[in-house]
């Protein structure tokens, strides 16, 4: 099932560009000391950078593999979350980081100004559950 033609009725996708190149989601690999979700990977291999707008009232946004390297090296967020990815923000100053957490492996949300493992607040078990299922949107 598609991820982003499946998306929860909450949610509608405001901007997004292109697709990520395989060499792009490779290089992440590469540089991500977790295994990257399958549907990390699935979403960027059909458009990046994606705004998605909550209940008509709030944004997130999903980066590319190349803004997921930019962003978690400019904010050393592997220095204060081993371990972890931050693959999105929203849009309000916290991050969107795949980790595990005190709820296990999932997406987690964590202040940019305070990154910590402690801080961190579990979303939903994956990007599917989110976007699809709507598991977490009230924490966005």
């Amino acid at each position: 099932m598609n991820i982003l033609q499946n998306l929860n009725s909450k949610l509608k996708i405001e901007t997004s560009e292109s697709a990520a190149s395989s060499d792009a989601i490779n290089i992440l690999k590469q540089f991500s000391k977790i295994e990257l979700p399958f549907d990390y990977c699935e979403i960027v291999s059909e458009m990046t950078e994606i705004e998605i707008l909550v209940d008509n009232d709030r944004y997130f946004r999903i980066w590319s593999p190349d803004g997921c390297i930019e962003m978690n090296e400019a904010y050393q967020i592997q220095h204060y979350i081993p371990c972890s990815l931050a693959i999105g923000d929203d849009e309000g100053g916290s991050a969107l980081i795949i980790m595990i957490g005190n709820k296990g492996f999932g997406l987690y949300k964590v202040d940019f100004g305070d990154l910590g493992f402690d801080d961190a607040e579990f979303i939903s078990s994956s990007l599917r559950s989110l976007l699809v299922d709507g598991v977490g949107l009230e924490k966005i």
